[in-house]
């Protein structure tokens, strides 16, 4: 369980960090708002989702009281957090940023030691100052981000940390109802979209509507973003939402060398140049994230 569930929270890293991509080069191309993309995109994750969920439904699904208010709760929250940190993408590369979504983890921390009672050993918090650490590392590397950047990533750590939280909630409830692990996290990971759809659909005309090449840019970053969510989703209820907030983290390594790659193919309008001196130290940091994964599960390893 805890090896399947570091495989799967890495293969969320990968592909979220891909989808961050896709949304760089929306923002650049429109030269349009976040809430267009956040909107646009959402409205095709809901479709996907909605198409998918009849063939997960089930007469003995348990009772919406039991799962409505973490369902909201995950899709609000979510919402928000997204548009915060499409915001940040405005000025600045995704290769910068991603990696400072791992201030969420202190958070996250915090809230799941408080409110859900679960304390956190002392080689866990060293592996949470670690990868924190390292995403400061990040964020000195070619120069200091601008400070609405800094601002609107502290909001999607925020609505983020509040969203993941009750992920880990309504998986748990569908589980205690009966069903599979997985079974419930695709029938979550559904619901929460399509509720995001739905609220992104009556948004739509706020945004100017759409046109065939905006929906062009926009599914790219929906099919990638949708799939790294089936894998969080599995990974949160399999190793905790703490630990696999870590590994979620390694998005910034994915990330780094994506963004290294585009610019090197002569994509710089969605990827800057850096020098080799800037992207080794990047690379470190990287590195400094995967000492936080080991420290992190060490406690397991030992049987503490």
């Amino acid at each position: 369980m805890l090896i399947a569930g570091i495989v799967l929270g890495l293969i969320a890293g990968l592909t979220q960090s891909g989808s961050y991509i896709f949304s760089r080069r929306y923002v650049v191309r429109h030269h349009s708002g976040p809430l267009q993309l956040l909107i646009l995109s959402h409205i095709v994750m809901g479709v996907i989702s909605a198409v998918i969920l009849p063939w997960l439904w089930r007469r003995d699904l348990p009772e919406p009281g039991v799962y409505v208010w973490p369902l909201l709760s995950v899709s609000g929250f979510y919402l928000l957090g997204q548009f915060f940190f499409f915001a940040a993408l405005k000025s600045s590369d995704a290769s910068r940023l991603s990696p400072l979504l791992a201030l969420k983890i202190v958070f996250l921390a915090m809230l799941t030691a408080m409110l859900m009672h679960q304390p956190i050993a002392p080689m866990q918090w060293a592996g949470i100052f670690v990868c924190v650490s390292s995403a400061f590392v990040l964020n000195h590397t070619g120069g200091s981000l601008p400070w609405r950047s800094l601002v609107f990533i502290l909001g999607a750590c925020i609505f983020y940390s509040l969203s993941d939280m009750n992920i880990k909630i309504l998986v748990d409830r569908f589980c205690g109802s009966g069903l599979t692990t997985l079974h419930s996290v695709f029938l979550g990971v559904c619901l929460s979209y399509v509720l995001c759809g739905v609220f992104s659909l009556i948004l739509l005309p706020r945004v100017g509507g759409w046109s065939k090449d905006n929906i062009r840019y926009a599914v790219p970053f929906a099919l990638a973003w949708l799939t790294a969510m089936f894998f969080l989703f599995a990974s949160f209820a399999m190793v905790g939402v703490v630990f696999g907030n870590i590994l979620q983290s390694t998005r910034g390594i994915f990330s780094i060398v994506l963004g290294a790659l585009l610019a090197k193919m002569g994509h710089e309008h969605i990827e800057q140049k850096t020098t080799r001196a800037v992207f080794a130290r990047r690379l470190a940091a990287g590195v400094l994230m995967c000492l936080a994964i080991i420290l992190y599960v060490s406690p397991n390893w030992l049987g503490k």
